[in-house]
């Protein structure tokens, strides 16, 4: 029997680390597509005309941290509810503010690493990251499994075009 749960617990780490590199092969190609898609649909006429004048610096920049600061918080918030269904012992509610594509890993994960009691926290704002896919960080710690100490962050997806999900979570020794 625990040789099954060691062998499933092996499935879920590949299957962990093929999710965050065949979206990111992807990823890169669709983020590439997804700014300018945006750009023609978003834009008129006239913005069309501002945007070879200014494209290497104005419009990237100023667009950018207005943005930005509103999905900082509105991935923390997201992040400090995801914790909070934790804490109280509801990883299937929890699991519903994970995104489509990671939905059952995200399960996996949870399963494998929280069990109650747990008592975990926002610890710090969270941070805009590009690397496979566009997220923000959360960063979190506590205890799980009546103190057993986990620290890690919260990921959120940062798709501009898409509401924002729980894609992983990630823990630090």
């Amino acid at each position: 029997m625990l040789y099954v749960v060691l062998a499933a617990a092996g499935v879920l780490v590949l299957l962990a680390v093929a999710a965050l590199i065949v979206p990111g092969l992807i990823g890169s190609d669709d983020q590439g597509h997804g700014p300018s898609a945006q750009s023609p649909a978003s834009s008129s006429p006239t913005a069309s005309t501002s945007a070879p004048t200014g494209t290497p610096s104005a419009p990237t920049t100023p667009p950018t941290t207005p943005s930005a600061t509103p999905r900082l918080a509105e991935a923390t918030t997201e992040a400090t509810l995801f914790l909070g269904l934790l804490n109280s012992n509801r990883p299937k509610s929890a699991g519903m503010l994970a995104c489509a594509e990671t939905k059952q890993l995200l399960a996996g994960q949870l399963l494998l690493i929280v069990e109650p009691p747990t008592k975990l926290a926002i610890t710090g704002p969270g941070v805009s990251v590009s690397s496979y896919y566009p997220r923000i960080s959360v960063p979190f710690s506590g205890t799980t499994k009546g103190g057993v100490a986990l620290a890690g962050t919260v990921d959120i997806m940062d798709m501009p075009s898409h509401n924002l999900c729980v894609r992983l979570i990630t823990v630090r020794p």
